[in-house]
């Protein structure tokens, strides 16, 4: 079954941030934004499953 996506919220209203998004079929979350993909920034983030991946943003680029 395809997501059903609600966005709970962004940092501005530019249309240019991340966003969250809950999806209402699973409860699970789906995060926008550029890939992180620094050793040392992903190094940083805790309990990762296989196959997680991260995204993120500036605030300055919002």
């Amino acid at each position: 079954m395809a997501p059903q996506l609600r966005m709970l919220g962004t940092i501005r209203e530019e249309g240019k941030c991340q966003r969250l998004y809950e999806d209402l079929n699973t409860g699970g979350t789906v995060v926008q934004g550029y890939p992180v993909t620094d050793h040392d920034d992903v190094a940083q983030i805790q309990n990762v499953l296989d196959g997680e991946s991260f995204g993120g943003g500036s605030r300055d680029e919002c």
